[in-house]
């Protein structure tokens, strides 16, 4: 009997139909949330006293940026933080790459697109980072709702030279004043080098609540946020894998010189 030896011609095909030229390399995320809607419920319609809320305070900030400086390259950001209920867009741009941040200044309507093709670097990353935030009163026996639209969409090519990390994230958020009580939405569409997906995609009609059932008034915080990020990371180079064929011909060449002399009349 004889020692089984890797059929070569097999797994070179393998191999080289692994290492083929694919298209052209790059990366999107998207995150949106919008039309949002505030409402209440009066928890105590029988006692007259009014249900709803007043606001108190409202900021926005958005940030996008671009960072090549794992490859000899620079940082480049924008932040903006735009006048309550006012519309915005952070906005940075390279040869290889976009982050936009943005805000209607509608509530709750936020927006964070990425995007980059082969050219930003190993080791880079671009991104871009829409939050606002909302504080309002609400009357006592008073429950909150907010629904609204949010979308997360992370996609890429797998081209060969650079792999891609993309992320994509949207959370709304409601808590008292102390941070003692939330509720929380959170989506998110990851994409990590090394599974062969290229698209993750989520789009969806929400609706949170929350409760103020006490007979005091409650100062409550709205937090929307939309963010998306796109990482660059190494892809194994074709001389790696002539380098692991090499080194499984070399064993099966030897396995087989030691079976012949191991099986020799």
């Amino acid at each position: 009997m004889r020692p089984t030896i890797v059929a070569a011609p097999l797994l070179l095909a393998t191999l080289l139909a692994a290492t083929a030229p694919c298209a052209q390399a790059g990366a999107g995320a998207t995150t949106r949330i919008s039309g949002v809607t505030l409402g209440v419920i009066d928890l105590t319609p029988q006692d007259g006293a009014s249900a709803g809320f007043t606001f108190d305070t409202f900021s926005s900030r958005l940030i996008a940026y671009t960072d090549a400086r794992n490859s000899g390259g620079s940082m480049e950001s924008v932040t903006i933080t735009p006048l309550p209920l006012s519309a915005g867009t952070a906005h940075t741009a390279t040869a290889s790459a976009t982050a936009d941040a943005a805000t209607s200044g509608a509530i709750g309507d936020v927006s964070a697109y990425v995007t980059t093709g082969a050219g930003l670097g190993q080791g880079n990353l671009v991104s871009a980072d829409s939050e606002q935030r909302l504080w309002l009163t609400l009357a006592p026996h008073t429950l909150l709702t907010i629904s609204g639209n949010v979308l997360t969409e992370a996609q890429r090519t797998l081209g060969a030279g650079e792999g891609y990390r993309v992320f994509t994230w949207a959370s709304v958020d409601i808590t008292d004043r102390d941070v003692i009580t939330s509720t929380t939405l959170t989506r998110e569409s990851p994409l990590i080098w090394g599974e062969a997906t290229t698209l993750a995609r989520n789009s969806e009609y929400f609706m949170l609540a929350y409760a103020n059932p006490g007979a005091a008034s409650m100062q409550v915080g709205l937090n929307f946020l939309a963010y998306a990020d796109i990482a660059v990371t190494a892809v194994p180079e074709p001389s790696t894998y002539l380098m692991l064929l090499g080194g499984l011909l070399l064993t099966g060449a030897a396995a087989f010189k030691r079976g012949r002399r191991e099986y020799a009349p």
